[in-house]
């Protein structure tokens, strides 16, 4: 089962991040950043071509960061950067979840096998006796046949 795409602007994110840290972006920096951040480091021909692009654009924009920022153009930067910090705390809350329920689910199986392992034991103790009271039986008989024989 291939795993979960992560979205375009996730690994730009990520790539943003890596540029932060190093001021060098590497695919294995970004894939690095994702699998921390998100369980899932993506496909690494994806990932160089989303830097590729990131790359390309950046040199394309320079030229219009040396204008200042308007108010609309900053609230709705601050827009963008709300929406995806909430998007990863999505993530983040939807994988711990996950590990969660997952671990709820071997504690349950723990629990279960511990219950199956006790009857199992109870079982064996109790055919042990029922063997030892038949095998002391048989004994006795042979011995009462031996007797009567002679």
């Amino acid at each position: 089962m291939r795993p979960p795409l992560i979205s375009e602007e996730l690994i730009k994110a990520a790539i943003r991040e890596a540029a932060a840290q190093s001021g060098r972006v590497t695919g294995v920096a970004v894939r690095a950043i994702l699998a921390r951040r998100h369980g899932n480091r993506g496909g690494v021909a994806r990932i160089y071509r989303v830097i590729a692009a990131s790359q390309q654009a950046a040199h394309q924009v320079a030229p219009a960061l040396h204008r200042p920022l308007t108010s609309s153009e900053s609230q709705q930067a601050a827009i963008e950067r709300a929406n995806l910090a909430e998007h990863r705390e999505q993530v983040h809350q939807a994988r711990w979840a996950r590990e969660t329920d997952a671990l709820r689910a071997r504690a349950t199986d723990a629990e279960r096998s511990v219950r199956d392992l006790d009857e199992a034991r109870l079982r064996v103790a109790e055919l042990s006796r029922a063997l030892a009271s038949a095998q002391q039986r048989i004994a006795l008989l042979e011995h009462q046949a031996t007797r009567m024989a002679t």
